[in-house]
């Protein structure tokens, strides 16, 4: 057989296997296990004879694999973000009213659907081949699992026509091949999986991809994000099953709030008769420009909302209540329980939030309580059955004394939270030091809590400052750490000291200051010595500082401990730069101070990092201080707003020019 016929031959085999695995596992139809594996080894036969006709689109790829060494990472061009969940329908019409108002009309399409409780990916076809597979990771960034991907027989390998697409859906586990999973790994003397979730998301993320098809996942499609796109999202969704893509036979178009509140309380009584799990109904403003009105939050669309079953409970008792001691020196009581099956979980924890929380329940060692899992996430005691109640059961209080220093605790006026004030308690360390070493901090990501519990405990170290004194031989001599582990710690701890301000603000742990109000601080005083001489007054003045924020970040630098803490930082090493500017300063916005609104043709995330990377500066209310205004289509008050004060309005295309400017 020369080249060009089985050239011809491979494609017909390719199509077929495509064909019949689609069949099988979309259509419930088949042929003889005997014909398909015939077609399989001809075809692998023909790839190896001629491996210049191998592609990355044929079936044999997800028949066999190589163990990965690791994971490449991949940014998600339009972010993966969450949904906000609605618990109740008056909840559900609330989503909706709001809108109606916003985009000034009654008339609106609603698209419902299943949402499956597996993991999000997103999937890129490229000319019709599919080239890429990425969970969804912190939403901005996700793992790049394309060889497990193309182990899902459901998910077309090649389109029928030549679309470069992306696609997002959900992995899952039906409940016949999870039961079949681990009646394998119970035969195998494997520790069998609580729940399909869990097992999807640990078996997508495996190294070995021949082993992730022998777990036979599967996938349902629920959107496209680019492409081709039809008027609405439901008829998108009718065009990718069209394609091929396995999409739910479940999705809905509706015109009224009725008929989707229907729709959430069938499924509501009737997910235990579907193949797979299901924890909600996902509701979708159809029409995609209207979609495009309404726009994102910083967290979640508007124009969706998932609606969530109510929270499967279970009855438990409390054995006692450990006390946890935060980086601030918060007390959070946590109840110990008699473990619990709660949503395919075994729960012996639960958190109490504070003592306040604790008064209302009116808890009492030895109670039996009602456990919930607060979103299907965070285990919670939501009532307890005082008509069970031993005569000899004893109320909780807060403790006197701090579990983990013996300090006194207090209570400052106004606040529910009780603290331990001695800032060189252990526990408030251990906390500080790991917050200070966290990703979005000082990010030396090769030390870890079990790291920082063995040099606290020996005395290698006090606060965060002494990880800058290490040396080889005092983490060569910890347990589980030899001289190349502990090369790469001291080689983590280099690489952090040349850092930005912002950064830096941020890893002190200061009360109230999260990372965004860190670059606030940052940008407007430009250096340490000038934020550590600030009064509360000069802070108060930025926007978006209030005077909860202002009042803690000048306590902090007035404290005499905190100012030798950073004394010491600055003597071991710490440079600090300034926020970048990536434009020249002739820029019209380099140094500009930016509010966002409106409607806009890309989300508020990517214009957000669009003007921040041309030296802007973006804040979210306008005041006397804002320099322009970005309005997009419904711009609203904050448009009226900068008109009164005479803010200067831009629309996007202005700030393209400036943006591809000198």
């Amino acid at each position: 057989m020369n080249q060009h016929t089985a050239h011809s031959r491979i494609e017909r085999l390719r199509q077929q296997i495509h064909d019949y695995n689609r069949a099988y596992y979309i259509d419930d139809t088949s042929i003889p296990d005997e014909s398909y594996d015939l077609l399989v080894e001809e075809l692998k036969s023909l790839e190896t004879t001629f491996p210049l006709l191998q592609t990355p689109s044929s079936p044999t790829t997800k028949l066999i694999g190589t163990p990965l060494p690791a994971f490449p990472t991949h940014t998600h061009q339009i972010p993966m973000l969450s949904l906000g969940n609605v618990y109740s329908v008056d909840e559900l019409l609330s989503w909706a009213e709001s809108a109606k108002k916003i985009l000034g009309t009654e008339d609106i399409e609603y698209s419902c659907e299943l949402k499956f409780d597996g993991l999000a990916v997103s999937i890129l076809y490229e000319k019709g081949e599919l080239v890429k597979g990425v969970t969804r990771g912190d939403g901005a960034t996700g793992d790049v699992i394309t060889p497990n991907i193309r182990t899902i027989e459901s998910l077309p390998f090649r389109l029928p026509e030549a679309l470069s697409l992306e696609v997002r859906g959900e992995i899952y586990y039906s409940k016949v091949n999870f039961e079949k999973l681990n009646q394998r790994r119970t035969a195998l003397d494997e520790p069998s999986f609580k729940n399909p979730r869990n097992a999807a998301a640990g078996s997508i993320r495996l190294l070995d991809s021949s082993e992730v098809r022998r777990r036979h996942l599967d996938i349902f499609i629920y959107s496209m994000v680019e492409g081709p796109m039809e008027s609405g999202h439901f008829q998108n969704l009718e065009k990718l099953k069209a394609l091929g893509f396995p999409v739910s036979d479940e999705i809905r178009k509706y015109e009224t709030m009725a008929e989707v509140v229907a729709y959430c309380q069938k499924w509501e009584h009737e997910k235990e008769q579907l193949p797979y799990d299901v924890d909600g109904i996902v509701i979708k403003i159809n029409r995609l420009h209207h979609q495009k009105q309404l726009g994102f939050t910083a967290k979640s669309p508007r124009w969706a909302a998932a609606f969530k079953f109510t929270a499967e409970q279970a009855v438990t008792r409390l054995l006692e209540v450990e006390v946890g001691v935060g980086r601030t020196g918060v007390l959070t009581p946590v109840a110990i329980l008699e473990p619990v099956e709660l949503n395919a979980t075994l729960v012996s924890r639960a958190t109490l939030h504070n003592y306040d929380q604790v008064a209302r329940l009116d808890l009492h060692i030895g109670d039996e309580v009602t456990l919930e899992k607060g979103g299907e996430i965070i285990p919670k005691v939501v009532a307890v059955n005082k008509d069970v109640r031993s005569k000899e059961a004893k109320s909780i209080q807060a403790p006197a004394l701090c579990p983990s220093c013996g300090n006194a605790v207090a209570q400052n006026p106004g606040e529910v939270d009780w603290r331990c004030p001695n800032l060189q308690c252990p526990a408030q360390q251990l906390e500080n030091i790991l917050h200070f070493v966290s990703r979005k901090a000082m990010d030396i990501d090769t030390i870890g809590p079990a790291l920082i519990e063995q040099l606290l405990s020996r005395q290698l170290i006090r606060d965060a400052s002494d990880l800058y004194l290490l040396k080889h031989g005092d983490l060569s001599a910890l347990d589980r750490m030899g001289d190349k582990s502990a090369d790469n710690v001291l080689e983590g701890i280099k690489r952090s000291k040349n850092c930005r301000l912002s950064r830096f603000i941020y890893a002190l742990g200061i009360r109230n200051v999260g990372e965004k109000s860190a670059k606030l601080i940052a940008r407007h005083f430009e250096t340490l010595e000038n934020l550590m001489q600030a009064s509360s007054e000069a802070l108060n003045q930025i926007d978006e500082i209030g005077p909860i924020i202002a009042k803690s970040v000048s306590e902090y630098f007035r404290n005499h401990e905190n100012q030798s803490l950073i004394k010491r930082f600055l003597e071991v090493g710490i440079a600090l730069e300034g926020e970048p500017q990536t434009v020249q300063t002739a820029s019209a916005i380099a140094g500009k101070t930016i509010v966002i609104t409106g409607t806009l043709s890309e989300s508020r995330d990517i214009w957000k990092a669009r003007l921040e990377a041309g030296g802007a500066f973006i804040t979210s209310t306008v005041s006397k201080k804002t320099d322009f205004l970005l309005a997009g289509e419904n711009a609203g008050s904050k448009l009226a707003k900068a008109e009164k004060l005479n803010v200067s309005v831009i629309d996007e295309a202005t700030v393209q020019e400036w943006l591809q400017s000198e």
